[in-house]
């Protein structure tokens, strides 16, 4: 079956410790993107914000209204953007002006030992 323009363009998972964000490679992060991640983020953990690991090596850009939101957004405890150079880092450099601690990482390891690190000396 073909995706429909409804269809999230992501796909998230629940790592236990983490929740994980893998956008669709080539695309450009739209606003009603944005709002569908946050909300399945949201229905994940309505409890409680828990790390956030967001893959965004493959996307090929973000929208200005969709860059806003992720700014203000604070569906997750913190948030680990994992790219795979310094051209993704430099198109999520935004993150590091976050309402939610925010980091860049190019090593998937390293991510999630931030990402879970920081949640144990929370405990």
């Amino acid at each position: 079956m073909a995706p429909t323009s409804d269809d999230p363009r992501f796909k998230l998972v629940d790592e236990g410790d983490f929740l994980r964000l893998r956008w669709e490679p080539g695309i450009v992060m739209e606003l009603k993107d944005v709002q569908a991640s946050i909300s399945a983020v949201e229905s994940v953990s309505p409890s409680c914000k828990r790390p956030l690991l967001v893959h965004m090596d493959l996307v090929d850009g973000i929208s200005a209204p969709a860059r806003d939101v992720l700014l203000k957004d604070t569906c997750s405890s913190r948030t680990a953007v994992l790219g795979k150079d310094e051209v993704a880092r430099v198109m999520t450099a935004f993150n590091y002006r976050a309402a939610t601690p925010s980091e860049y990482f190019t090593d998937e390891c390293r991510a999630i030992e931030w990402l879970t690190e920081l949640d144990a000396d929370a405990s």
